[in-house]
């Protein structure tokens, strides 16, 4: 065979692949735009994350690009990705349901601006249905297996083909399987059967279920610097696996994830030994690595806290495993103020000139109470709030938690409760209360000489160090049905809170012959979130929030409720055109006799507001990247509180209108949001209006700085 002609072939081919002329050529034209045509039932934009060809970037991405590194560089039309884009294009339809789907392309050279636009035509044809899906191999398993498998392979004829369907019948079989015993159990790849002439799509499911395992044994295998100090039966009793039950593959996960929330592991791993099964036996290996019992963790503090953005410092000690059955000490302080200089620099309890809150807290938390699986943690409070010019108040408390796990396959997700007990003192300066009465008595109509003279009678005679007990008993129902924690995009979540106030301590004292200070009353907050596939991509999100909740006293004054009790909106998470809390029903529809000391700085606060007692509030927002780990949203917010359903009117309801900036980092989102005051109820001219006020700004205007979404 002469090889010298062939390798003369393949040296011209490299020459002329590897020569400027060709290497310009495929750089000559930059890709500005990919056009999609006859798609009428999958959009042009989930079209495009299909392909591999990519538009290239706008011109400010790529200035950017070229001096940091943000943004994007140029993209450029390369012809050799036609054929895989083509490829890519016919498989999602195919997997959509459109198996008579044909694909063409073309694309336009600009010779002048060096531009190229590529177009690609579909012809989508009529989609496909469901007919029947079939799964054999059931003849190996328990009957009462093959009845569940039966109907959970039951399929809608109505129902469009999707792979997506089939892949999650699919996973459902395996993983209902794998939590019954059979471990090892596969099926092959859907095999479908496609009736071109009356569109319909049969499908065959070949399971291989294997055997049905019982667990022989649970064998632990530790490492790490702590590994002497937990026993083994500890592990084994976290878990929560015995010898002689079937395999649960369930019950493994939710095993491993107790061991993380120990805190005691750096790693933990519990699976069964495959390579070592006998007969019908598979041993279970409980892995971890044990890391330091004693930890020091001085902290840089950012939070929402109060609706507002702060920064401070928090210096804790944790002791894990303390007194044994992974029981973890937690002891810590912390302070944060949106100037935490100012703050630390004035400690003193009776100083009004700073905002911000300092607190220490000593917690237990233990992975089982009464031989059950239920998170406890108790905590145990001193939290000293600043409120500049206003006042200061001390809260001390104790908090019982119980955080439950609920059975596989239920609709909520989580489920916890509580129950608090708080001890509030308030110090408020004289002028400050003089100025509540003031601002109320000149609301009233009052002139102003004689609300100067009654404001200063009154702040002599008012009580300037109130004081309040509390006692709360909740109960709060979750459910997260979104793709993504951190970053939702679709799905929704839903969660319920129910509390009672001072009702037990109420039941405890009547029962001892004892009265009970402050009022008796029940707290409802319900709040939802949906995201809407409206942009195909995990990057960019449409998301809706709504929130509704109630506060009713049933025995006793409401306003004896403690403000931090209370709904209040406005503010980072909440309706961002107005500052924290400055969105509150107005004091003027009831007397002064009925307003506690809280109630009553709180009408300083806002002209003639305080806490409210029902809430309606609501956002629409986009969230798209812009360049790289950089994000953009527009957002509108709306909402306010009430003195109680009765008082709520739709046009009460404040409208913000903004957007917002999103770095998005490895943890969590920074984000910078601005918000504009769109319908003021208490300002009711048009927007567009407004804009010629001298200071717009200033009275329009707010600016919030946050940790991760605002829903």
């Amino acid at each position: 065979m002469n090889i010298i002609p062939r390798i003369f072939n393949i040296l011209a081919a490299v020459i002329v692949l590897s020569s400027p002329c060709f290497g310009q050529e495929a750089k000559d034209y930059e890709l500005v735009k990919i056009n999609f045509q006859g798609n009428k039932k999958i959009s042009d934009s989930e079209l495009r994350t299909v392909i591999l060809s990519k538009e290239s970037p706008n011109w400010f991405s790529k200035f950017l690009n070229s001096f940091t590194g943000f943004g994007e560089s140029a993209v450029y039309f390369d012809s050799l990705l036609i054929q895989n884009d083509l490829n890519a294009l016919n498989n999602y339809y195919f997997d959509a349901g459109y198996f008579k789907a044909k694909f063409s392309y073309g694309y336009e050279l600009n010779k002048k601006n060096a531009a190229a636009e590529l177009t690609y035509i579909i012809s989508e044809g009529e989609p496909s249905y469901f007919s029947s899906i079939r799964v054999s191999g059931l003849e190996n398993i328990h009957k009462e297996f093959q009845s569940y498998i039966l109907n959970a392979s039951k399929v809608d004829t109505a129902l469009q083909y999707s792979k997506a369907v089939v892949e999650k019948i699919n996973n459902q079989i395996i993983n209902y399987l794998r939590d019954h015993g059979h471990m090892l159990v596969a099926t092959d790849v859907p095999l479908v059967k496609i009736d071109t002439l009356h569109n319909k799509a049969h499908l065959t499911i070949d399971l291989n279920a294997g055997k049905r395992y019982q667990i022989r044994e649970v064998k632990v295998n530790k490492s790490g610097p702590g590994k002497d100090l937990v026993d083994d039966n500890l592990l084994r009793e976290i878990v929560n696996v015995d010898s002689g039950k079937y395999y649960n593959f369930f019950n493994l996960q939710r095993g491993q994830t107790r061991l993380y929330r120990t805190n005691l592991f750096s790693s933990a791993l519990v699976s069964g030994i495959t390579a070592d099964t006998s007969g019908n036996l598979v041993p279970i290996n409980i892995s971890v690595d044990v890391g330091l019992v004693n930890e020091f963790s001085p902290e840089i503090i950012f939070n929402n806290e109060d609706n507002r953005f702060n920064l401070g410092l928090s210096f804790g000690y944790i002791r894990k495993n303390f007194f044994g059955s992974a029981r973890k000490l937690t002891v810590r302080t912390s302070a944060a103020s949106q100037n935490i200089l100012d703050f630390l620099g004035n400690p003193g309890l009776d100083d009004t000139t700073v905002i911000g809150y300092a607190d220490a807290r000593v917690i237990i938390e233990q992975p089982f109470i009464f031989g059950k699986p239920i998170y406890t943690k108790l905590e145990n409070y001193i939290t000293l709030q600043k409120r500049k010019n206003e006042y200061n108040a001390t809260l001390f408390g104790s908090k019982l938690s119980f955080d439950f796990e609920l059975p596989q396959n239920v609709y909520f997700t989580g489920l916890s409760s509580y129950l608090n007990w708080e001890r509030s003192k308030y110090f408020l300066q004289e002028s400050y209360i003089k100025n509540i009465f003031y601002k109320f008595f000149t609301n009233e109509g009052i002139p102003p000489d004689l609300s100067d003279s009654l404001s200063a009678y009154f702040s002599q005679e008012y009580e300037k160090r109130p004081q309040y007990t509390n006692a709360t008993l909740g109960i709060e129902l979750s459910s997260n049905k979104t793709n993504n924690f951190l970053f939702p995009s679709t799905g929704y979540s839903l969660s319920i809170l129910l509390a009672d106030g001072n009702g037990i301590a109420y039941a405890v004292n009547k029962s001892l012959g004892m009265n009970i200070e402050g009022p008796l009353y029940y707290k409802v907050l319900a709040a939802s979130t949906f995201y809407l596939p409206v942009y195909f991509s995990n990057e960019n999100a449409f998301g809706i929030k709504f929130l509704l909740g109630n506060i009713h006293s049933y025995k006793g004054n409401k306003f004896d409720i403690p403000l931090n009790q209370r709904f209040v909106s406005g503010g980072s998470n909440s309706v961002r055109g107005w500052q924290s809390r400055e969105l509150e029903p107005s004091g003027s529809d009831v007397s002064v006799e009925s307003l506690s000391p809280q109630d009553l700085e709180q009408i300083l606060l806002r002209e003639g507001s305080f806490g409210g007692f029902f809430i309606v509030e609501g956002s629409i927002e986009t969230r798209n990247r812009l360049i790289g780990k950089i994000g953009s949203a527009l957002f509108v917010d709306y909402g306010n509180t009430f003195l109680n359903p009765e008082s709520f009117r739709f046009d009460k309801l404040a409208v913000a209108a903004g957007f917002g900036l999103r770095y998005y980092s490895e943890i969590v989102p920074i984000r910078i949001d601005f918000g504009f005051k769109f319908y003021d109820p208490t300002d009711r001219r048009s927007f567009f209006t407004k804009l010629g006020d001298s200071n717009f700004l200033g009275k329009h205007f707010s600016f919030h700085l946050g940790i991760g979404e605002a829903f």
